[in-house]
């Protein structure tokens, strides 16, 4: 439990941000327009779109900046500016609607969000389009950026209809393990997974594409690959293929089911925004899980 004057902090720097905030908007030129968590599922439901989503760490990338899941690489920063530049047919750009409206968010992101625009206004300014109809990339955080949680049970129904009765082709980091241990995918058709590096994974990116064209026909393609999901889920729309960057959103579930009030650590996951002892076990029994897996793309280093 957080607090009094962790809260009373939050708050003091959510006054100091809010006023940059906006002198930055107004120097933008323009407000981003950016659809909801709502209009962004109805879309993806409705059209079976592909979508590439941005948040801080692809935006940091951009920055000429790493984090913990990817270093900077320069070839990626570049994809990433193509992805968010060059529309495609039957594929989404997502950005976080925290940009345009904190409406039902909870101080902690709030803060998060304003503070972020003021130091990332460079890239913003210099990437984001008037008249480009932008949608939410945080519509796979489903839970824990709320206030008021009776939103969350609505918008993971729609997320788990995007796969019901789907065949599902799932790329993710190798100790990632979507729907490891919970019900997330209970209603799909079929499951199958493609273990990539945890880190950097951008520096197999030749593999992982042509693992993901060998078994994604006719399937679903969910990738959980940090800011390499988001030039990846764009390569594959060009191909045809549907692909979603579904980001964080086992962790989010694994929150949901807990009623999590911080960022837990979840055994078995590696969760890189949790506190303390974030990873501990990298190898599981589970047989189950093991036969879902069609192929496993090593790090350079291993």
């Amino acid at each position: 439990m957080k607090s009094i004057f962790y809260y009373m902090e939050c708050y003091i720097r959510l006054l100091k941000y809010r006023r940059r905030f906006y002198k930055k908007q107004k120097a933008l030129g323009f407000i981003p327009d950016i659809r909801s968590t709502d209009e962004t599922l109805d879309k993806i439901l409705r059209e079976h779109c592909s979508v590439s989503r941005f948040g801080d760490g692809e935006f940091n990338l951009l920055r000429q900046k790493g984090n913990g899941f990817c270093a900077f690489n320069q070839s990626l920063a570049k994809r990433l500016q193509e992805v968010l530049t060059a529309p495609l047919p039957c594929h989404i750009v997502c950005l976080p609607y925290a940009l345009v409206s904190r409406e039902n968010l909870n101080l902690r992101t709030k803060v998060f969000w304003l503070s972020y625009f003021i130091k990332a206004y460079d890239v913003f300014i210099r990437y984001l389009k008037s008249g480009y109809v932008y949608y939410d990339a945080s519509f796979t955080r489903f839970y824990f950026a709320y206030k008021d949680k009776r939103v969350c049970e609505g918008y993971l129904e729609k997320i788990r209809q995007i796969w019901f009765d789907q065949d599902i082709l799932l790329i993710e980091g190798e100790y990632s393990r979507l729907g490891v241990n919970n019900d997330l995918f209970i209603h799909a058709r079929s499951l199958k997974r493609i273990l990539c590096p945890a880190k950097d994974a951008f520096e197999r990116y030749v593999d992982i594409m042509c693992a993901a064209r060998k078994y994604g026909s006719n399937k679903l393609i969910l990738v959980a690959l940090g800011q390499t999901a988001t030039v990846l889920s764009y390569d594959l729309a060009k191909l045809g293929y549907w692909a979603i960057d579904i980001g964080h959103v086992d962790i989010e579930y694994e929150w949901f089911l807990r009623g999590a009030k911080d960022k837990l650590p979840v055994a078995g996951k590696y969760v890189n925004e949790a506190k303390g002892d974030v990873f501990r076990e990298k190898k599981i029994q589970d047989e189950n899980y093991e036969k879902t897996i069609v192929e496993r793309i090593s790090g350079l280093s291993c």
